[in-house]
């Protein structure tokens, strides 16, 4: 998320003895998420806590935070985007003249050449390109719909990036033990053929790997996505801190600059994420 119109009026309003302060405060608001309290959803919020005190079992906070409502957009315009794009092609079995439908449908090409096919079986695309499909648009989106003012990344929270990761660690497990039987926890991610002794070295190995792969799409997905806004925070920062037109003109052209890599990079940290998890779940169908 960035606030440009609350950046700016923040630190226009502070002036000089409290811009490091408010600097802090806007750089925490945007890393950090906070239950909706306005409008419709701040209602509704609110007879949540009436409730369950705002968290289930005492520990779930099933408040609508800004980062939720993000998701829940993202998967909003992957409804009304694909449903009638799906029939549209379905339809149109000598290819659309729609040069909307067209875009489209080369991005979901692009996910079926670069993404699945490298890494699944021939018999598996078909199986596969759904799910692949639903992670690769709907991280792009979320990173997107961070890019306009007054709207959050959803993928800018260690938490959403830490569930779709755990998405890919199940399926890594459940595919391997569908494939290679229950025990390939045990048997299928060593190398066959080594010493016996040498399986209870490479085992906690192996096992430390696996548990690192979705840790590190977490970490990825985040920090790239977390980085490039508050670098352009800060880009503004320095036109209050300096107070001057040249070093404000700097500014202004080093955020605009920022923001046009982060448009690239939305695009393509959505595509790493979904590739690498692509990769991770087509290596457990086989053994090593």
């Amino acid at each position: 998320m960035i606030r440009l119109v609350q950046v700016f009026n923040t630190l226009i309003q502070s002036g000089g003895e409290k811009g490091e302060e408010s600097m802090y405060d806007v750089v925490m608001h945007h890393l950090t998420d906070h239950a909706i309290t306005t409008g419709f959803i701040g209602k509704i919020n609110i007879q949540i806590e009436s409730l369950i005190g705002g968290k289930l079992f005492g520990i779930f906070d099933m408040r609508i935070t800004r980062w939720v409502l993000m998701m829940w957009l993202a998967l909003f315009l992957c409804v009304i985007i694909f449903i009638p794009v799906a029939r549209s092609i379905k339809k149109s079995t000598m290819g659309s003249k729609s040069r909307w439908i067209n875009m489209w449908e080369s991005l979901i090409g692009f996910v079926h050449d670069e993404i699945v096919e490298p890494n699944f079986d021939h018999k598996y695309i078909r199986k596969a390109m759904p799910y692949f499909s639903s992670v690769f648009f709907f991280i792009l989106f979320c990173n997107l719909l961070g890019l306009i003012p007054g709207l959050s990344t959803a993928t800018g929270n260690l938490a959403v990036t830490a569930g779709m990761a755990s998405f890919t660690f199940l399926l890594m497990i459940l595919v391997g033990m569908v494939k290679q039987g229950p025990l390939w926890i045990f048997t299928g991610i060593v190398p066959h053929g080594i010493p016996f002794v040498m399986y209870f070295l490479l085992w906690p190995i192996e096992i430390a790997g696996l548990i690192i792969k979705p840790f590190a799409l977490t970490v990825r997905l985040f920090a790239n996505m977390t980085a490039g806004h508050i670098v352009i925070i800060i880009f503004i920062y320095l036109v209050m801190m300096f107070q001057n037109y040249f070093v404000g003109i700097g500014s202004i052209a080093g955020s605009l600059m920022i923001y046009m890599l982060e448009l690239l990079v939305a695009f393509i940290q959505a595509y790493i994420f979904a590739t690498l998890s692509a990769m991770f779940i087509g290596s457990s169908m086989h053994a090593h």
